[in-house]
């Protein structure tokens, strides 16, 4: 799009938006090479006599993107924001600062130029932008990029339709719609919403709670629908009430382990959840990102991964240096870890988290479902363990990893709480978040 690398470098995009042409051409080239080798090699095969590790590779992307296509964005100073309205083109206007977003073309470029692999492009209770001509240019001009088509349903309490490229209803697909996608849900109970995700299921989507830390999806269903992931961490984990959102994190870690305390099998997602030009420097596209395990770099392939729960997200993309945490288990004590997030696995097993990127004086938390334990790594860049030994609880019903910067949390919450008081988070929540992963999950046949 004409002037669209000027703007780009103007709102932040990272390092490689700076870049001269050639330059960032190169670099651009460089770094999806460089993302697919290091990002996490491609697992060994073992030995035929025992379990395979399974075939595939990380890819790095952003599950939560808005463009100038939802409601609380704008397309140009003159166009009028009519509520009544059924044109999906009559949005914002742009007289606020705050609702000038994206097209859909920037943020596709935005996120291959912080070396993400894919993209969900998910306003608001519409999929107009999968109609976008210039972001259809772009696609078809960058076939190794995946744009992942969905939307985000704003009733009750926000879920992400990962994969639909239309609106749902409680009985599946609705093509061709001119009424809001959130209004085409006739039955928001708990049973109308399980068949509105169990609909998007079937047709290959994926189906994700966002920020439950709102509280409005837990006000209205708490644990009785389950999602195939929830988006624990939205926008920068640092952005938290009172300023500059009344976010939590914390919280919303805390809740999904709800999910598997229940024994469901729920992976962890994060999403910037970007939408304006003013917040992108900081809120940009891969802040955070979520890594995902493949067999292809392809719609259906990304979409198989966070159906499998194969996932792990990291604070930073890829061209940032963002730290990762690979969470894996050697069922058979033979040395080969063939079980990875989102895998079932033996609560006896031989575990170990590898990480890379990880900042210095980080610590390891290890969580199961009868406790967690903190780990500094010091110089290391792997820990072993198992569990019930060592200080790590015993489980038997899940086991995950987080990676935290130093960020003075203890020594926050002795000062700040009894000054400020519980109006916000910042006095006790965790502020420098590196990465979570999703759980390895115990097979209890085997305690």
């Amino acid at each position: 799009m004409p002037g669209c690398e000027a703007r780009l470098g103007r709102t932040g995009f990272g390092a490689a938006a700076t870049k001269s042409g050639a330059v960032r051409r190169l670099a651009a080239l460089a770094a999806s090479f460089v993302t697919l080798l290091a990002a996490g090699p491609v697992l060994a095969a073992k030995p035929a006599h025992g379990p395979k590790p399974p075939a595939g590779f990380w890819v790095a992307g952003d599950l939560h993107v808005h463009t100038i296509y939802g409601h609380d964005t704008c397309i140009d100073p003159q166009t009028a924001w009519d509520p009544s309205s059924t044109d999906r083109a009559a949005r914002r206007s742009c007289a606020a600062p705050y609702t000038v977003g994206f097209t859909p073309v920037q943020r596709l470029q935005e996120a291959q130029q912080r070396g993400l692999n894919f993209v969900a492009l998910t306003d608001h209770n519409n999929v107009v932008n999968q109609t976008d001509p210039d972001a259809l240019a772009f696609q078809a001009a960058n076939p190794d990029f995946v744009w992942l088509p969905g939307y985000e349903n704003s009733q009750p309490g926000h879920v992400q339709m990962l994969g639909a490229r239309s609106c749902y209803g409680n009985n599946g697909p609705i093509a061709g719609s001119t009424i809001e996608c959130d209004q085409q849900v006739a039955d928001k109970s708990a049973a109308g919403e399980t068949a509105l995700a169990d609909g998007l299921r079937a047709a290959g989507g994926v189906f994700q709670i966002n920020h439950p830390s709102d509280r409005n999806w837990l006000n209205t269903f708490g644990y009785s629908v389950v999602p195939d992931n929830v988006e624990v961490w939205n926008e920068p984990w640092f952005y938290q009430s009172p300023a500059p959102a009344s976010n939590d994190d914390d919280f919303a870690m805390k809740w999904y382990d709800g999910f598997l305390q229940r024994g469901y099998h729920v992976g962890i997602t994060g999403g910037s959840d970007s939408h304006w030009v003013t917040t992108d420097s900081v809120q940009g596209i891969g802040d955070p990102t979520t890594w995902v395990f493949v067999r292809s770099l392809t719609v259906r392939g990304i979409l198989d991964g966070l159906r499998a729960h194969r996932t792990f997200v990291s604070a930073l993309p890829p061209l940032e240096n963002g730290p990762r945490l690979f969470l894996e288990a050697d069922r058979d004590g033979d040395g080969v870890y063939e079980a990875i997030a989102g895998s079932d696995t033996s609560p006896r097993a031989a575990f170990r988290v590898r990480t890379v990127n990880a900042v210095p004086g980080s610590t390891l938390r290890i969580i199961t479902d009868r406790g967690s334990v903190d780990v500094p790594l010091g110089a290391a860049s792997t820990y072993d363990f198992r569990l019930g030994s060592g200080g790590v609880p015993a489980g038997s019903l899940f086991v995950r990893a987080q990676l935290l910067g130093p960020d003075g949390q203890a020594s926050r919450q002795q000062g700040c709480d009894p000054a400020v008081g519980t109006q916000t988070t910042y006095c006790r929540d965790v502020l420098a978040m590196e990465a979570v992963s999703s759980p390895l999950f115990l097979d209890r046949r085997d305690d």
